[in-house]
């Protein structure tokens, strides 16, 4: 089982690989900029959906 600790810790991981790849844009060329990115962000939703659901069902 995941402890909350452990989602915000993905959290925020996630959220450091998004800025991570968004400051670095300049070393991508245009598609594997366009792929870093959404699977970045895609990480980062899903790191925060997990944690706002654990809020949702108060576990």
């Amino acid at each position: 089982m995941t402890t909350r600790s452990e989602r915000e810790k993905a959290l925020e991981r996630a959220t450091s690989d998004y800025l991570s790849v968004s400051k670095s844009s300049h070393l991508f060329d245009e598609g594997e900029y366009a792929r870093a990115e959404a699977d970045a962000w895609e990480r980062l939703l899903a790191a925060r959906e997990a944690l706002e659901a654990e809020e949702t069902v108060g576990v």
